[in-house]
């Protein structure tokens, strides 16, 4: 994990950056803002990990030259940024529970407050009449796109590359840095890369994540391939029996592995010199085909009668 491990010192001035911002809020906004960064926070114990969230920025350096500094400013407004769209991901959200987990007026007043200081982090670079405020339209358009076609679309089985929509502000950190140090030539391949990376990251996501978003109704890539296998419309009901026999008996995380390694082989071709973002995409990889080859053994162990180990095996997702 060089592409995080090389990078821990800088993410912790960034943490520590984002964390003295965040302190500045009116409370209770900034204690709020807090405990969110720290259900995040790389360094927190039982935290979420949003690596390319944080990492981006660096992940750019074989690419530019800037100031350490910058790196790491680019990359606080990045998580700023990140913070902001799971606000919004997890309002979008509670409005399908009841009673509702957030509460939204507070949660609301925060997003604002975040995206004032998400505008503000990048402006100290970028003056109005920059081409970085096109590129911002584009990302929030895509994001907003996601958002809502996601589903009646089918992204993944339709326009697989449609599933990265949802995190294209992430893309902002690698533009920032490759407009600021002149290198903006390379925005359109470093674009295509992310997309991908973001797809596969939106994979990872959902294998992990599949009885949740059964239950709670989500969009999953997944169980989009499954109903298609099945011959189901994206909108049909699945059972989480049929989930799992499709997962865990006919294995059908090999196939959505492979894709995962298609991907792969496309970056590895490319020509744009981002070992850590590659490097990062193969370890996504490599869980995933890990996970579907464990499934492929067990389907043997089940052969021989062990239906106990099955059960345990599904209970895991």
């Amino acid at each position: 994990m060089n592409w995080f491990k090389s990078f821990e010192d800088d993410l912790a001035a960034v943490f520590a950056q984002c964390e003295a911002r965040l302190s500045d809020l009116p409370p209770p906004l900034n204690e709020l803002g807090i405990s969110y960064l720290r259900a995040f926070d790389v360094f927190e114990q039982d935290s979420s990990k949003n690596y390319i969230c944080y990492l981006l920025p660096f992940w750019m350096k074989e690419l530019t030259t800037l100031p350490a500094e910058s790196y790491r400013h680019l990359a606080a407004a990045n998580i700023i940024g990140m913070l902001y769209y799971f606000i919004q991901d997890d309002i979008m959200d509670s409005v399908r529970e009841s009673p509702s987990p957030l509460h939204v007026k507070q949660h609301l007043a925060l997003a604002t407050l975040l995206y004032s200081e998400f505008l503000a982090m990048y402006q100290a670079y970028f003056p109005p009449d920059s081409a970085f405020w096109q590129f911002f339209k584009v990302y929030n358009q895509e994001w907003s796109d996601g958002v809502i076609h996601e589903s009646s679309a089918d992204y993944f089985v339709n326009v697989p590359i449609g599933v990265a929509k949802k995190a294209a502000p992430v893309k902002l950190g690698s533009t920032a840095v490759l407009l600021l140090a002149e290198r903006p030539e390379l925005i359109p391949a470093a674009n295509d890369m992310m997309n991908h990376v973001l797809l596969t990251l939106q994979m990872m996501d959902d294998w992990m994540d599949w009885k949740q978003d059964l239950a709670d109704g989500s969009y999953n890539c997944l169980l989009a391939m499954i109903k298609a296998r099945l011959g189901r419309p994206w909108d049909a009901a699945l059972t989480e029996a049929e989930a799992q026999e499709a997962i865990y008996i006919r294995n059908l995380l090999k196939p959505y592995a492979a894709i995962a390694a298609e991907t792969h082989t496309r970056l590895t071709e490319t020509r744009l010199d981002a070992p850590n973002l590659i490097s990062f995409h193969y370890t996504m990889v490599d869980e995933l085909i890990s996970d579907a080859n464990h499934i492929e053994n067990s389907k043997q162990t089940l052969a021989l009668g062990g239906l106990n180990y099955y059960l345990s095996i599904s209970t895991k997702k």
